[in-house]
């Protein structure tokens, strides 16, 4: 069976930021895409994190385009790099947006480690081919410099499995569903449902129950939980695309571009002052 090569030759040498995006925007395209899916919804499953997101407005009033404008955010990032024009502009825009936020550190840093750890846990169990531990520390060394960068106080996790064992052991203390994850949830149902294939969207919440790597994180959003059979089926479904990516050659277009990104929120792109609420 054919077999991409892995990647490790990147315009920036050995930097590791470099070999991160390289992961994202082309190695492993659709499946950060989905990564990335998990982890916006697992902020919905933390009672205090949603009564915060809930009180703030902007995903009831505005889904859709909150939700596009955290993709751009990181995907931003994760392009330019931290030291870059755009990068920068993004990284203040964070800060601006958590500053007088209440919660703790370890809340902030569980939302990190959720964008480090539930995508390559995806690509672990999904994906076309196991990730490097070079690629792995990649991703961890990314999250870090992001944390640093947003002033947390507490260090990052140093590896991959300390990132893990972090996130699982805040969520066995603090998962649980809410009144405010309820409506979260269904406040951005719409943006789920318009990014699956037609036949899929009656069954949007099924799917998402599906998405999930925990039954605890289920009951947390306030689904229900699928049967075994059908979950079977899901994964089967999933492999399959995963076999099929690995017999094509890599992608040569990336995953994102820049101020160009076709959606109905943003029909004709977007400048960066566009993306985030309206500064106070």
């Amino acid at each position: 069976m054919p077999t991409h090569p892995t990647r490790q030759s990147v315009p920036e040498g050995d930097d590791l930021f470099g070999i991160y995006r390289n992961m994202v925007l082309y190695d492993f395209q659709k499946e950060f895409h989905s990564g990335f899916f998990v982890s916006y919804y697992r902020n919905f499953t933390i009672p205090s994190t949603a009564k915060v997101l809930a009180e703030r407005g902007e995903m009831q009033h505005r889904p859709m385009k909150r939700s596009y404008d955290t993709a751009i955010v990181i995907h931003e990032i994760i392009t330019g790099g931290f030291d870059s024009e755009r990068g920068q502009a993004m990284i203040e825009l964070l800060r601006r947006v958590h500053k007088g936020v209440p919660g703790t550190s370890e809340d902030f840093m569980y939302v990190l480690m959720t964008l480090l750890v539930l995508p390559l846990r995806w690509i672990e169990k999904h994906g076309w081919r196991k990730l490097t531990s070079l690629e792995e520390q990649a991703a961890v060394a990314f999250y870090a410099e992001l944390g640093r960068r947003m002033g947390l106080a507490d260090a990052a996790p140093e590896t991959l499995e300390e990132a893990g064992r972090f996130l699982d052991e805040y969520e066995d203390r603090k998962l649980a569903p809410s009144p405010e994850g309820a409506m979260l949830l269904d406040s951005t149902v719409e943006a789920i449902k318009i990014r699956l294939p037609k036949p899929l969207q009656p069954m949007t919440l099924r799917v998402l129950a599906l998405m999930m790597d925990k039954p605890q994180v289920t009951t947390a959003l306030g689904l229900k939980r699928s049967p075994r059979w059908l979950q079977v089926i899901f994964n089967a479904v999933v492999r399959c695309r995963a076999i099929r990516a690995r017999m094509q050659p890599l992608p040569t277009n990336p995953a994102f571009v820049p101020g160009k990104i076709a959606v109905s929120v943003y029909p004709g792109g977007y400048t960066l002052d566009q993306i985030g609420p309206k500064a106070s």
